[in-house]
């Protein structure tokens, strides 16, 4: 049996060590000359990787055809915030869903036609008017459609700022007449129309993004406040 190392001349049998005995001789790890694995040193005395063996001309080539060179060059070129500004693109270009829009204009107005029918409840409850089940299911199926229409379009477009600015406007409108029926018209006629304005106010609020949102609120907010119809004594 022989021991392999770098260098020939320690490549001697086993019977040659420790006095023919046939076993390696121990030595103090301090004074071994067994090191750990680490790159060649090449003539400089530096150390020298494989890396090293190709020739520049292919590193080039090969940085070239990576494409590596033409992305730094473009970011350079337009700034840090590209980036930012490719991801929100694709972000609101990519599809939030995987089912028609249609579908999902459906699956939403089932739950708006059961807020206007829980507030239609609410209202007739107020007013002390005895309504049945089915009466309000049957307001529940006169509104769909209406409402299928409202959710189809602005579902669809709301990506869009006039979309976004008309929800907007909308969500204020139907959020401050909402305040000034319930204060200022007793009237059951008139609060009849209650139900489908605090509904459309709720889903254009849920559907805003979060700025826009906050800003419908603190107009709804200042208009209950200030509450400009009130009676002057």
């Amino acid at each position: 049996m022989v021991i392999i190392s770098e260098d020939d001349g320690d490549n001697v049998p086993l019977a040659q060590l420790d006095g023919g005995s046939g076993l390696p001789k121990l030595e103090h790890p301090s004074r071994s000359r067994i090191v750990g694995a680490g790159p060649r040193l090449g003539p400089d005395g530096k150390p020298h990787y494989l890396i090293d063996d190709i020739p520049d001309s292919e590193k080039m080539r090969l940085i070239r055809e990576s494409g590596i060179m033409g992305k730094l060059a473009g970011d350079q070129e337009h700034g840090a915030g590209s980036d930012d500004d490719a991801a929100a693109a694709a972000e609101a270009e990519a599809p939030e869903s995987d089912l028609p829009a249609w579908v999902d204009a459906a699956i939403y107005t089932v739950g708006l036609a059961a807020v206007y029918g829980l507030f239609e409840a609410l209202v007739s409850q107020q007013y002390s008017v005895e309504v049945s089940v089915a009466e309000i299911a049957q307001r529940m199926a006169r509104a769909a459609p209406a409402l299928y229409a409202i959710v189809y379009f602005t579902f669809r477009f709301r990506r869009q700022r006039a979309v976004a600015l008309l929800m907007l406007a909308a969500a204020c409108a139907s959020g401050c007449y909402f305040l000034h029926l319930n204060m200022h018209s007793p009237r059951l006629g008139i609060m009849r129309r209650a139900p489908g304005l605090v509904t459309l106010w709720i889903y254009l609020t849920f559907l805003m993004d979060v700025r826009p949102a906050i800003i419908g609120a603190a107009v709804v907010g200042g208009f209950w406040l200030a509450d400009p119809f009130k009676p002057t004594v």
